[in-house]
């Protein structure tokens, strides 16, 4: 009999918690370390599309909704306080007992306990509060890597571009002095001038092929970090959106409320807020109803043992435990609250860098477009004075290298204020919404679309 009652017992548990009583071996799923992320080709690569397979391909995203899957099953765990539980015991072996009537010696027992909570002054709800706050900021801390992953995939877009560009106004520049080269061949062979200016444009036209190879090699090491992140190897890149040049600069009035990364610093500190009101609660009891079946094998009879109980547990003294813990939760809550304001002064400092190399890149490209206009100019009119031999070879290579400079002073401008530009709609937070990718970042009820 008492075999039989060990055996039910178990049984009746392994039915209640879902596992099967005799459980088969999982077969471990096998993975390659050595296999390297898959790349593909495709024609063209927008900029959206590259923010979208950087989402898709980046492991930080990923462990970030990992993390929201995670504060689901601790907000559910903590609301089954809640539900009736249910639990099944069973011993064997024998056991004395003593009384006025006699004594009785049990041999096995088993049976079925179940509680309920009715009240804990705060401890149950507040456990849930934390965990609702903390679903919230693991939310919107997954918004917040998806700007960074966009930031760093916007930057990689644009130094992919720079180059390009950088290369092109090299290539302009060596299809210039191949002309210079060729007049001064012209006038070498008309006895006009010496062999050596012919050389010496030779020397300089060298120079500017090595400085195209170095741009070129400059490219292909931008194009793949663009493809690390991406998976994506493509040379057609379409230009940037104008929206991200047209967004609003305010540096005093920023919307620090709608960054993800101020709400979720703020979610944190509702949570330790939270934690606070569970450790007071612990000053109170808990008030609970408990029933319970157990059945009783003796060496002369079996019998039921029933009980209906409400159970109070109140803590008198537990060494200062308690306030312990409530002071571990009131500092918990300050470092959250600083938490905040360090969010805010990350986003000044990153905003404000930001807006300096904006206008410092527009300067600094208007410079050069006057620049660049000025040598063009001054080009022509040497090219036509050297003919005249009114002007030497060197002040046409002399001004073919200002003509250079100028074209690559206003590129790098150029792309610095994109770069700035993309820096600072990351820090306020606002980068995803000019290229149009949905991530609920207001409202946080929903996780993206990846």
């Amino acid at each position: 009999m008492k075999r039989v009652l060990v055996t039910w017992c178990l049984g009746a548990y392994c039915s209640v918690a879902g596992y099967p009583a005799q459980a088969a071996e999982e077969a471990r799923a096998e993975f390659n370390w050595r296999a390297a992320p898959s790349e593909e080709q495709i024609a063209t690569l927008t900029l959206r599309e590259a923010i979208l397979r950087a989402f898709a391909r980046n492991p930080k995203i990923a462990e970030a909704a990992a993390q929201i899957h995670v504060g689901e099953a601790e907000l559910d765990a903590a609301k089954s306080a809640w539900y009736p539980q249910i639990s099944l015991q069973a011993s064997g072996g024998r056991s004395g007992q003593t009384d006025t009537d006699g004594s009785s010696n049990n041999n096995a027992s088993g049976g079925l306990t179940l509680s309920q909570l009715l009240y804990d002054f705060g401890r149950t709800g507040g456990a849930i509060d934390e965990q609702h706050a903390l679903s919230d900021a693991y939310r919107y801390s997954l918004y917040d890597t998806m700007t960074r992953v966009a930031q760093d995939t916007l930057r990689a877009y644009l130094e992919v571009k720079r180059y390009q560009a950088l290369t092109l106004a090299a290539r302009a520049n060596i299809d210039s002095l191949e002309h210079v080269r060729e007049m001064a061949k012209m006038r070498a062979d008309a006895g006009l001038s010496s062999q050596s200016d012919v050389l010496q444009a030779q020397t300089r036209l060298a120079g500017m092929r090595a400085t195209l190879e170095q741009y070129r090699a400059q490219q292909r090491s931008a194009q793949a970090q663009l493809t690390v992140l991406t998976g994506v190897v493509s040379d057609n890149l379409p230009e940037l959106p104008q929206s991200l040049l047209q967004q609003q600069v305010t540096l005093n009035k920023i919307a620090y409320e709608k960054s993800a990364a101020v709400r979720s610093a703020q979610a944190k500190q509702e949570a330790a807020r939270e934690r606070v009101r569970q450790a007071q609660s612990n000053h109170w009891p808990t008030l609970k109803v408990e029933a319970g079946r157990t059945r009783y094998e003796n060496d002369n009879r079996a019998y039921w043992d029933d009980q209906l109980q409400l159970r109070v547990q109140a803590p008198l003294y537990q060494g200062g435990l308690v306030n312990a813990r409530t002071r571990s939760a009131e500092g918990e809550r300050e470092a959250a609250l600083a938490d905040i304001q360090q969010s805010k002064l990350d986003i000044n400092q990153r905003a404000s860098a930001a807006y300096a190399d904006m206008i410092g890149a527009q300067q600094r490209q208007q410079a050069g477009e006057d620049q660049l206009a000025s040598a063009d100019h001054t080009r022509s009119v040497y090219a036509d004075e050297y003919k005249l031999n009114k002007r030497s070879l060197n002040d046409l290579l002399s001004v073919e290298q200002d003509v250079f400079q100028a074209d690559s002073m206003r590129t790098v401008a150029l792309y610095d204020g994109w770069d700035a530009t993309v820096r600072y709609a990351s820090a306020v937070d606002n980068l995803l919404d000019i290229m149009g990718i949905d991530r609920e970042a207001n409202s946080g009820q929903t996780l993206p679309s990846l």
